[in-house]
């Protein structure tokens, strides 16, 4: 019982190191993107929309909220409009954030014990 609590105490510090990582490859993400031509039509594939939604998804993590998509919000911000510039931004927010979906799992899993 006692490791159960150090190995969850370790996978929430964890948790909190990644979305603070995240945070910055996200930030840099809406730093580099430009608005869509259509943005005033279609909101929601304006890059800067998605990253403050996968920002918000992250934070529901953290928080032990696991009732948003992540993974979902992820594909979604990588497809969404005004990120031409923003290649090598994108591929490192993807990496990091492959590393926080694994992780989440097994935040989740200490949450449910």
């Amino acid at each position: 019982m006692f490791g159960r609590e150090d190995y969850c105490s370790e996978v929430k510090y964890s948790i909190n190191q990644i979305a603070s990582r995240l945070f910055d490859l996200i930030d840099s993400v809406e730093i580099c993107s430009v608005p869509a031509e259509s943005f005033r039509d279609k909101v929601f594939s304006n890059l800067k929309y998605r990253s403050s939604r996968l920002k918000k998804c992250v934070r529901m993590v953290q928080s032990g909220n696991f009732g948003f998509d992540c993974s979902r919000e992820l594909r979604k911000t990588l497809r969404s409009q005004g990120g031409d510039n923003c290649g090598s931004e994108l591929e490192n927010m993807n990496v990091g954030f492959k590393y926080f979906l694994e992780l989440s799992l097994k935040y989740k899993t200490c949450l449910a014990k």
